[in-house]
C-alpha cells in the first residue's frame, strides 16, 4: 500500500466523525439485539407513554451525546492548534451551538417540564452564536475598520430581494446598519423566551396554541419579524463582501448557522401546526399493557406529544451538524496557516492606508450629515 493511502486511511480511521458513526452504528446493532432477543416482541407496549418516553429517552440520549462528543473534539483542536487566536476562539463558541442544542433537548425528553426552561436555555445562546458569527467575518475582514473600508471602496451598497433594485451610495455607517439588524434578534429572542416562562407561569402562554388571548402567537411573530430582519441583513452584509471573504469559504458557514438557528425555529412552529391540525393529538394508557399507568387511561397530552417529536428530532440534527462542522468549523483548515497570513495581511493593509481610508469616511459622513 503506498504511504499517501496508508495515511488517507489513518486519518479517517482516527477522525471523530469516523468514531461518532461507528457509535450510532453499534447502538443501533445492539439496541436491535436486545430487542430481537426478547422474543416475541411486544411492539405494542411501546405505544404506552412510559415506555415511548424511555425509548425516545435512549434513542435522543444516544444521539446527543455522541453529537457533543464529536464537537468537543473540534473545540479542543481549536485550542491546541491555535493559530489565530481571535478568530479560532468564535469558532469553538459556534460549535458550542451543537453539545447546547443536543444536551438541553435531550433534558427536555426526560423531563417534560423542563422544556420551556430549555428553549430559553437555547435561544439565549443562538443569539450569542449569530453574534459570535458576525464578529468571525468581521474579524476575516480586518475588524470594524476593515468592513468601512471595504464598503466605502465599493461603488454602491446593494440590497437583495425584494428590494434587488435599490441601490445607495455606500458609506462608514452601513457597518452600523448591518450590525443593528443582525444584533438586534440577539436580545429580542431571549426577552421574548423570558416572556414566554412568566406567561407560562401564569398559565396564559398555552405553548403551540393559535389563540390570540394568550400569549404564544404574540412571542411567535414577533420572534418571527426579528429572525427575517436578522437573515435579511446578513444575507445583505454577505452579497457586499463575499469577494473579500471568498478565501475564507464563507458560504457554507452561512447556510449552517442559517439552518441551525432558523430552520429549528420553523420546526418548532411546523409541529405547533401539526398539533393544531390534529395530527399529533392526546394518547391514551392501557392499564391491562402498561401497570405504571396505575389504572389511569392519561397518556401523552398534544403538548408532550410535541416536546417528544420536536426535541428527539433536534437531538438526531445535531449528529449531521457536529459531522458538517467537522468540515465548516473544523481546527484543520487552519493547519497549513493560509488563514492566518490572509488576516494578518488584511490588518496591515489597513494600517498602511488608514490616514486616507480616515479622511474619506470623514468626508463622506461630512456630506451626508450636510
Amino acid at each position: 500500500m503506498k504511504p499517501c493511502s496508508r495515511n488517507l486511511i489513518l486519518s479517517i480511521l482516527k477522525n471523530e466523525v469516523t468514531g461518532g458513526i461507528a457509535v450510532i452504528i453499534s447502538c443501533a446493532i445492539a439496541l436491535a439485539v436486545i430487542w430481537s432477543v426478547n422474543l416475541p416482541i411486544a411492539w405494542q407496549k411501546y405505544k404506552d407513554p412510559h415506555h415511548e418516553q424511555g425509548l425516545i429517552a435512549i434513542i435522543g440520549g444516544i444521539f446527543a451525546l455522541v453529537a457533543s462528543g464529536m464537537t468537543l473534539v473540534q473545540i479542543v483542536g481549536h485550542f491546541r492548534h491555535q493559530i489565530h487566536r481571535q478568530s479560532q476562539k468564535r469558532m469553538a463558541r459556534i460549535l458550542a451551538i451543537v453539545p447546547v442544542y443536543a444536551i438541553t433537548s435531550w433534558i427536555a425528553i426526560l423531563f417534560f417540564i423542563s422544556a420551556i426552561y430549555m428553549d430559553f436555555i437555547k435561544s439565549c445562546f443562538e443569539a450569542y452564536v449569530i453574534y459570535c458569527f458576525l464578529l468571525l467575518l468581521t474579524k476575516y475582514l480586518g475588524g470594524h475598520r476593515g468592513v468601512e473600508q471595504l464598503l466605502l471602496g465599493r461603488d454602491f451598497v446593494r440590497l437583495v430581494f425584494p428590494f434587488c433594485c435599490i441601490k445607495f451610495q455606500p458609506h462608514a455607517k452601513w457597518v452600523w446598519y448591518f450590525k443593528i439588524g443582525l444584533l438586534q434578534y440577539t436580545w429580542i429572542s431571549p426577552i421574548c423566551s423570558a416572556m414566554a416562562i412568566v406567561l407560562n407561569l401564569a398559565n396564559v402562554y398555552d405553548n403551540g396554541e393559535w389563540k390570540f388571548n394568550r400569549g404564544y402567537p404574540y412571542i411567535i411573530i414577533i420572534i418571527n419579524i426579528s429572525q427575517i430582519l436578522a437573515l435579511y441583513s446578513l444575507i445583505i452584509f454577505y452579497v457586499n463582501t463575499k469577494h473579500a471573504l471568498k478565501p475564507f469559504k464563507p458560504l457554507p458557514k452561512f447556510l449552517v448557522i442559517k439552518l441551525i438557528v432558523f430552520f429549528i425555529f420553523w420546526q418548532s412552529v411546523l409541529m405547533s401546526g401539526l398539533a393544531k391540525l390534529g395530527v399529533l393529538r392526546n394518547t391514551t394508557c392501557d392499564p391491562a399493557a402498561d401497570v405504571s399507568c396505575n389504572g389511569s387511561t392519561t397518556g401523552f397530552t398534544v403538548e408532550q406529544e410535541k416536546i417528544l417529536l420536536e426535541n428527539i428530532l433536534i437531538c438526531v440534527e445535531m449528529f449531521f451538524f457536529a459531522i458538517a462542522h467537522h468540515w465548516i468549523f473544523g481546527w484543520k483548515q487552519y493547519a497549513d496557516g493560509r488563514l492566518k497570513q490572509l488576516m494578518e495581511l488584511r490588518f496591515r493593509e489597513l494600517n498602511d492606508n488608514q490616514e486616507d481610508v480616515d479622511q474619506e469616511a470623514r468626508n463622506i459622513n461630512s456630506f451626508y450629515i450636510c
